[in-house]
């Protein structure tokens, strides 16, 4: 089933899919550590640990891409108040 996105497209560097995302991919870091912490299987335990490692990257990826939209943001903002905007 396809979730129902409403995208404004008025962040202004603080955007909301970002953020769904990012919440979504930490949540399945926690998931997946919680599985991999009870179970005894090791094959099992070694899958679950290359998915957080994947995991992760995508997160540090996606907190990393917030970051650069803030700051072209925040610049973008600069100079429109330094043009009188």
């Amino acid at each position: 089933m396809k979730p129902i996105i409403n995208c404004e497209h008025t962040c202004n560097g603080l955007c909301n899919a970002l953020d769904v995302v990012a919440e979504r991919e930490q949540q399945t870091l926690q998931l997946y550590g919680a599985y991999r912490d009870e179970c005894s299987y090791e094959d099992v335990r070694e899958l679950l640990n290359e998915l957080i490692l994947t995991h992760s990257r995508s997160h540090q990826l996606l907190e990393q891409t917030r970051e650069v939209l803030r700051a072209r943001c925040e610049v973008a903002d600069q100079i429109r108040v330094g043009f009188g905007g």
